[in-house]
């Protein structure tokens, strides 16, 4: 397993701006909105294959494969990221609401979610499943399995801070897993938690609980996200003003297995696009219009 975490502080909301302010909230974007986007990383350090479609992110996940939710914020200012797997809040694994507290990611820098949080010191990994075997689905709901949200909020003081010369990154392996100085405090977006474990094999996993025949999420095909093994990834709460109750902008990525992107008109191996032109080639006339040869753009015949 080669996902090193970085585990950051956690806004405390008790001096956020009220919720009866909050306003309809912002139409959903793909997964870039100005300087603030996110990704989804897998086993081996690499981004899942994405896809744009129909104004959408779409990403390729496979039964059993393991995942971080990577938010990178290329701003001058600190942020509050609320976030949500499968309409399930990953600090409390409630409905998510953007009334919740959230994670905090300093300016020009990023953060690197990687389970549903246990405690302070722990986290249960993200881990592709099938639908019945979901979080969302074991905890009643699995309306919203599928997709994954950020909500982006800028805090109240405005602290410009000029961009690094490099941007971080995800984890820097020369202190990973070195302890921390006696009574120094890592600043926010800085506490490190040790490397995460290796997963266990699929074969090692714990059968899917059963459920009845008649519950929905039992029929349901394509990915959904597990509650899976539990790991160390340490956190602190810190105070954080929202500017705003109402979010910056709202992130969100959906995800499936390939029949299911299949399923939508994603081309996930290039076979669409093969298609269409084996369909071109097939229709084409030798003859459509009469007259003379006209020059293509940029010719220079004369």
């Amino acid at each position: 397993m080669r996902l090193h975490v970085l585990a950051v502080a956690v806004a405390l909301l008790s001096s956020a701006v009220p919720a009866t302010r909050v306003a309809a909230r912002p139409p959903e974007r793909p997964a870039q909105a100005g300087p603030y986007s996110v990704q989804l990383i897998g086993e081996e350090g690499d981004e899942l294959p994405t896809f744009s479609h129909r104004g959408r992110t779409y990403v390729l996940g496979s039964l059993g494969e393991r995942y971080l939710v990577r938010v990178r914020n290329h701003s001058g200012r600190r942020v509050e990221v609320v976030v949500s797997v499968d309409g399930r809040d990953v600090l409390d694994g409630r409905p998510a609401t953007f009334t919740k507290r959230g994670y905090l990611v300093d300016a020009w820098s990023e953060v690197a979610i990687d389970g549903f949080r246990t405690s302070r010191a722990s986290v249960a990994a993200f881990r592709f499943s099938s639908v019945p075997r979901s979080y969302a689905a074991l905890t009643g709901d699995a309306r919203d399995v599928g997709v994954v949200g950020v909500a982006i909020f800028q805090e109240r003081e405005l602290r410009p801070v000029a961009p690094l010369r490099r941007a971080e990154p995800l984890a820097d392996e020369r202190r990973a897993g070195a302890p921390a100085e006696p009574g120094r405090s890592a600043p926010a977006g800085e506490a490190r938690a040790d490397a995460a474990p290796a997963p266990q094999a699929s074969g090692a996993r714990a059968a899917a609980p059963e459920r009845s025949a008649g519950a929905p999420e039992a029929e349901r095909p394509g990915l959904g996200t597990e509650f899976a093994e539990e790991h160390e990834s340490r956190v602190r709460t810190v105070r954080f003003e929202r500017a705003s109750a109402r979010p910056e902008a709202v992130l969100a990525l959906r995800y499936d297995d390939r029949e299911g992107l299949a399923a939508l008109g994603i081309d996930v191996d290039g076979r669409l696009a093969a298609r269409r032109e084996a369909w071109l080639r097939d229709s084409a006339e030798p003859f459509r219009e009469s007259g003379y040869a006209e020059p293509p753009r940029g010719w220079r015949g004369r």
